[in-house]
C-alpha cells in the first residue's frame, strides 16, 4: 500500500510554471483529458507519509486573492481502514496533505503525467458516513494561514515603533515556531506606534492587524505551504506575457459573462489618519489617475472617495490605503465571470487575457478568485477584474511642499518679513517655537493662517496648499490676476501675526479686533492690488465707493464688526494708512506697537491708548470723526492707485507712499535677493510637518 513518491513530473507553483506556459497549455488543451488526483500526505516535518492515488471520489478547491486564508477546499474519499481519522493513520490532525491534479501528457508514447500543486493544506473537520452501499470520508481543507486562527500567544508579545513591517511580520511567526518562509520582501514601511499582543490574543488577528497597516501589500501561504509578504502588484507590466489566453476559438471557455459597476468608479482617492494630540496635524494622503487615461478627471471629471482612518498616524499609512483603493476603484469596477475547464496552475492574483465576445477584443483581467470541483467532468469558475494599467500620481502637492521649504530656507520667506516687523513696527519673535504644517481644503479657503495658543508660545503657521497655486520664482508668482497673492507675500502677512502673537501675548491679541490685527498685516508689505478693487470703478474711486468703504471703516471703529470679507482687508488697510499720516512728529508706527507691547491693560484698551498717546488725536472717538469727515478725501487724494496696470508701490508701511525713500512693487515689497540662504527665521525656532 505505502506509496512515497510522485511518478511524473511536479509542478509546484504558477511562477515554476511561467518558463513552460506553452507547453502546459497544450497539456492543458488536449481534446481528451485524463485526470489524476493525488494526495501526498506530509507529517508535521513536511516528510511525505503516503501518497495516495485514485481513492478520492470528488472535491473542490478554492482560492481567494483578497483573504489571509488564500486557498480551501474538500476532499471526499472512498473510506478504507486507514483513512480513519486514528492517531496511527494517515488523515490524522497532526499531518497536512498536498493536492496535484495530473494530466496525462497523450501526445507521449508514454504519456507521461505532468501534476500541478494545487495546494499544501492541513486537514479540518474529517466526517465519516457509512451507508449500505458506501463507505466515505470527507474532509475539509485550509491552508497553514487558518491554523494561526487557533492559535494563541501564550506570553505578550511587544513590537516596537519603527520596527519594519516584514520583521515584525516574522518575529510573530517565528514567536510560534514557523520556519516555513517563502519570499519575504523587505519593506521600509515601518510599525507607527507600540502594538502590544496580549496573552491569550489570536495570531491570526496579530497577523491582519499588521498586514492591515499597509494596505497594498498581502500575506499568505503559497501552493507549497511557505508564508509569502509582499508588495501588491497593482500595476501590471504591459510587455509580460499573462499567465493563460482564453482566445476566440477557445475549446475551454464555456461562458462569459461581465458586469459594470459605474458607480464606484473613482480616481481620486483621500485618506486621513488621527490627529496628533500634540501637533494638531492629520496624516494625509491623496492618489490621482492620470487626467487623460480613459478614467482621469479629463475624460469623466473628478471622481473622489474620502476615507478616514483613526488607527492610522503616518503618512505613509494613509498613502498605501489610497494607492490600493485607488486601483480597486478604477480598476476593479469591470468584472467578468468566467466558466471554463480547470486550468491547474492558475492563481490569484495572475493576469489573463480573455477575448470579449460582446465587442470582439482581447482585454486583459486580474484573477480575484477562483473555484473549480476536481471531478474529471467539473468546470472551473473565475471571478476577475479589468486591467487598465493605469498610472497614478501621488500625493501631487509633496513637489509644492518642497518648493515652499527651499522658498523659506533659502530666499528669505519668513526672515525678510521679520526683517520688514524689526524695522517698521520694532517687534521681533523671541526664538518661540514656530511649526509650518501643510494642508489640502477646498478651493477659496484661508490659503494661510497662523494660531496661538493661550498658556504657551507655541504656534503653528498653516499652508493650505490647493488656494495657494503652483508658486514659481522667487515671490512665489502664483499665476493669479492680483499680484497681492504673491505667496511671499502671504507667509510676510502671517508672519506679522505669529510676532504680535508672540510679542503681544495671546491674553492680550485675543480682545483686539480683528480690522486692527489684520489691518497691520496688510500695512507690512501693502495691499493696493486689494484696495483698488474694493473702491474703484471704471478706473475712478467714486464718491459711492468711497462713501461705502468709510462707512465700512467707521462701523469697525466703533464696534469692532468684522465678517472676514474681502472688503474687510481693505478697511482694515485703510484705518492703518489713516493712522500712520496722523502719527505725531518724531514718531512712527514703532512707536504705537511698543506702547501695546508694554501696557498692562486688555488688548482693546491697550491698542486704544497707544494711538492716542502717538497721533494728534486726543481720544479715540476724536479718531472716528475726524476720519468719517475726512476718509472720502484721503482716500481719492492720498492714496495712488494705478487702475489698469500693476501698482508701482504695493501701498506698504516701507514703500514712498509712508516711510520709504523708494517705491516697493509687489516684486520688491520683500525683496528675495537679498535672503541669506540657509536662514529660516531670525524670531522663531521653526519646524516643518509634512502632511
Amino acid at each position: 500500500m505505502t506509496k512515497k513518491f510522485i511518478e511524473g513530473n511536479v509542478v509546484m507553483n504558477g511562477e515554476s510554471a511561467r518558463d513552460l506556459l506553452a507547453d502546459f497549455a497544450t497539456l492543458h488543451m488536449q481534446a481528451i483529458r485524463r485526470l489524476y488526483i493525488t494526495v501526498e500526505v506530509l507529517d508535521r516535518d513536511d516528510q511525505t507519509i503516503e501518497v495516495l492515488n485514485g481513492v478520492s471520489t470528488s472535491g473542490n478547491v478554492s482560492i481567494s486573492g483578497t483573504s489571509l486564508i488564500r486557498r480551501a477546499g474538500s476532499l471526499t474519499f472512498v473510506l478504507f481502514d486507514y483513512l480513519l481519522p486514528r492517531q496511527e493513520n494517515v488523515l490524522w490532525m497532526t499531518n497536512k496533505i498536498r493536492v496535484y491534479a495530473g494530466i496525462d501528457d497523450l501526445r507521449s508514447q508514454d504519456a507521461v503525467t505532468t501534476h500541478f500543486c494545487l495546494g499544501t493544506f492541513f486537514i479540518s473537520e474529517p466526517n465519516v458516513a457509512i451507508s449500505n452501499d458506501s463507505r466515505t470520508i470527507t474532509i475539509n481543507l485550509e491552508d497553514k494561514m487558518a491554523m494561526w486562527g487557533e492559535e494563541q500567544f501564550e506570553n505578550k508579545l511587544i513590537i516596537e515603533p519603527d520596527t519594519p513591517v516584514h520583521i515584525a511580520i516574522q518575529s510573530v511567526l517565528s514567536v510560534m515556531g514557523e520556519t516555513q518562509f517563502g519570499y519575504i520582501q523587505d519593506s521600509t514601511e515601518t510599525v507607527p506606534y507600540q502594538i502590544e499582543f496580549a496573552q491569550g490574543s489570536s495570531v491570526l488577528d496579530a497577523l491582519n492587524k499588521l498586514v492591515d497597516l499597509y494596505m497594498d501589500w498581502e500575506a499568505y501561504y503559497n501552493t507549497e505551504g511557505f508564508f509569502v509578504y509582499q508588495k501588491m502588484t497593482m500595476k501590471h507590466d504591459r510587455e509580460m506575457a499573462p499567465q493563460w489566453v482564453y482566445d476566440e476559438h477557445s475549446p475551454l471557455l464555456i461562458s462569459f459573462n461581465e458586469a459594470y459597476t459605474y458607480k464606484g468608479v473613482k480616481n481620486r482617492v483621500i485618506v486621513f489618519g488621527a490627529m496628533n494630540e500634540k501637533t494638531g496635524l492629520t496624516p494625509r494622503s491623496q492618489a490621482d489617475l492620470l487626467p487623460e487615461l480613459k478614467l482621469g478627471a479629463n475624460n469623466i471629471g473628478i471622481k473622489k472617495k474620502v476615507f478616514v482612518e483613526s488607527s492610522y498616524t503616518k503618512k505613509e499609512q494613509c498613502a498605501s490605503k489610497a494607492k490600493f483603493e485607488l486601483w480597486k476603484a478604477s480598476t476593479l469596477q469591470e468584472k467578468v465571470t468566467i466558466t471554463s475547464l480547470p486550468i491547474y496552475f492558475l492563481d490569484a492574483n495572475d493576469i489573463i487575457e480573455v477575448w470579449n465576445p460582446a465587442d470582439r477584443e482581447y482585454y486583459r483581467y486580474s484573477i480575484d478568485s477562483i473555484s473549480y470541483g476536481l471531478g474529471v467532468s467539473d468546470t472551473m469558475q473565475i471571478t476577475a477584474s479589468r486591467v487598465y494599467y493605469d498610472d497614478v500620481l501621488m500625493d501631487v502637492y509633496d513637489e509644492k511642499i518642497d518648493y515652499i521649504i527651499d522658498m523659506i530656507t533659502n530666499k528669505g520667506w519668513l526672515s525678510i518679513p521679520e526683517k520688514r516687523i524689526k524695522e517698521y513696527y520694532g517687534l521681533e519673535g523671541d526664538g518661540a517655537p514656530l511649526v509650518i504644517n501643510f494642508e489640502y481644503n477646498q478651493v477659496a479657503g484661508t490659503t494661510a493662517y497662523v494660531t496661538g495658543y493661550l498658556g504657551t508660545n507655541y504656534q503653528t503657521l498653516t499652508i493650505d496648499l490647493v488656494d495657494l497655486g503652483f508658486g514659481i520664482g522667487d515671490s512665489g508668482d502664483n499665476a493669479l490676476p492680483s499680484k497681492g497673492d504673491y505667496t511671499d507675500r502671504i507667509i510676510g502677512h502671517e508672519m506679522l501675526h505669529a510676532v504680535m502673537n508672540n510679542q503681544f501675548g495671546m491674553d492680550k491679541i485675543q480682545n483686539m479686533p480683528d480690522w486692527f490685527l489684520e489691518g497691520c498685516a496688510e500695512f507690512l508689505h501693502g495691499a493696493d492690488e486689494r484696495l483698488k478693487l474694493s473702491i474703484m470703478e471704471d478706473g475712478v474711486v467714486t464718491d459711492s465707493k468711497a462713501s461705502q468703504m468709510v462707512n465700512r471703516c467707521v462701523s469697525m471703529l466703533r464696534d469692532n464688526t468684522w465678517s472676514g470679507a474681502s472688503d474687510d482687508y481693505s478697511a482694515g488697510y485703510v484705518i492703518m494708512k489713516y493712522i500712520d499720516k496722523k502719527i505725531l512728529f518724531g514718531l512712527d508706527m514703532k512707536s504705537i506697537m511698543i506702547a501695546i507691547k508694554n501696557s498692562s491693560s486688555d488688548g482693546l484698551t491697550a491698542m486704544k491708548e497707544a494711538i492716542v498717546a502717538n497721533t494728534v488725536f486726543y481720544s479715540f472717538d476724536e479718531l472716528i470723526v475726524d476720519f468719517q469727515e475726512n476718509g472720502v478725501q484721503f482716500l481719492q487724494e492720498e492714496i495712488t492707485l494705478n487702475p489698469y496696470v500693476d501698482e508701482e508701490d504695493t501701498g506698504s508701511v516701507a514703500g514712498n507712499d509712508h516711510r520709504g525713500a523708494f517705491p516697493l512693487n509687489a516684486e520688491m515689497v520683500f525683496d528675495n535677493s537679498t535672503a541669506v540662504a540657509g536662514l529660516i527665521s531670525t524670531g522663531f525656532t521653526v519646524e516643518f510637518e509634512r502632511p
